[in-house]
């Protein structure tokens, strides 16, 4: 399989995304919730929020989650393309 440029960059993107366990821990959690607020992220990992607002950071750079404000609150859920790679990733394993 050639990939284009652009391909090979998303690729890496995605990659980067995916290369921590807290990481793919946080896009399990959002697979199965319309959408969830920074606190309740934090909440349910009990880690602290800087820690993980920098994996969602990352996780939105993948392209992998996407991001709203209401107000002082920010919500997380799964992009499309974030969907597509959960269904993925179990048939690595298979």
């Amino acid at each position: 399989m050639k990939f284009s440029g652009k391909e090979i960059f998303q690729l890496e993107k995605i990659a980067k995304g995916l290369a921590n366990h807290q990481r793919i821990k946080i896009l399990s959690l959002l697979e199965n919730k319309e959408e969830m607020s920074l606190g309740e992220i934090a909440d349910e990992f009990k880690k602290d929020y800087k820690t993980i607002a920098e994996h969602l950071r990352r996780l939105v750079l993948a392209g992998l989650v996407h991001k709203r404000r209401e107000g002082l609150l920010v919500y997380f859920r799964l992009s499309p393309l974030g969907q597509k790679v959960l269904k993925i990733l179990p048939k690595i394993f298979s």
